[in-house]
């Protein structure tokens, strides 16, 4: 019938993430667009307006297809194993040769930093749901006492939103595969590291250590072996 769209919109869109993930968003023309989703300029317009349009659709897509399966493993039940199947999906995605490098979210974050527009709201979105759902573990795993009730939950979420996101950009930079893993088996080490002191405690430690006689300060701080 004539008007009728003869296409698969999911298609199009599948085509079109293929050709921004690989290219960017700048980079990317109306006609490699065309050459990718196989419709021409006047199906794509009619669609979608114009390729502003057609990349928000396409994040829009990208984060039902690739980020919401990630942010699924954060259901787990276990939370320190939430976050490490997480990490996992992202060395996943990072290890199939037919993904293009990197994630379309981080590399758009990276390529349109300043552009004020819908395209840096919807990054910001983006992250920004990553970090709460992260933030939600993390307090469940306080309530459940698998994590310190000392910890500070929020900022242990943006830490490990910036250890996802630097995944994505090494991945870009370097496939390497081991250089991956480390920064994850690293990442997921601050889950047991004790809890640093505050400044003020510091400072009354370091204040409490001053008043004692100078014999003290030295007698405390000299290996035991060397007292004897």
């Amino acid at each position: 019938m004539s008007g009728v769209k003869q296409f698969d919109p999911e298609e199009v869109l599948d085509c079109a993430m293929g050709v921004f993930w690989e290219r960017g968003y700048e980079a990317t023309s109306i006609q490699d667009l065309v050459e990718a989703t196989g419709l021409n300029r006047g199906s794509l317009y009619a669609t979608f307006s114009d390729k502003k349009q057609l990349f928000l659709a396409v994040l829009a897509h990208y984060a039902n297809r690739v980020g919401s399966p990630m942010l699924a493993e954060l259901t787990d039940p276990n939370p320190r194993q939430a976050i490490e199947r997480m990490f996992a999906a992202i060395l996943q995605r990072t290890s199939d040769p037919t993904q293009p490098r990197g994630c379309l979210i981080t590399n758009t974050a990276l390529e349109c930093p300043q552009s004020g527009d819908d395209i840096s709201r919807t990054i910001a979105a983006w992250i920004g749901q990553q970090e709460s759902v992260l933030y939600h573990v993390l307090l469940h795993a306080q309530a459940t006492g698998a994590l310190p009730r000392t910890r500070d939950c929020r900022a242990l979420a943006r830490f490990f939103v910036g250890v996802a996101q630097g995944l994505n950009v090494v991945h870009k930079a370097m496939a390497d595969p081991a250089v991956l893993h480390d920064m994850v088996r690293v990442a997921m080490q601050v889950w047991d590291a004790p809890r640093a002191l505050p400044p003020s405690d510091r400072s009354r430690q370091k204040r409490k250590r001053m008043r004692q006689p100078r014999h003290e300060r030295t007698s405390s701080t000299r290996p035991h072996n060397q007292r004897q």
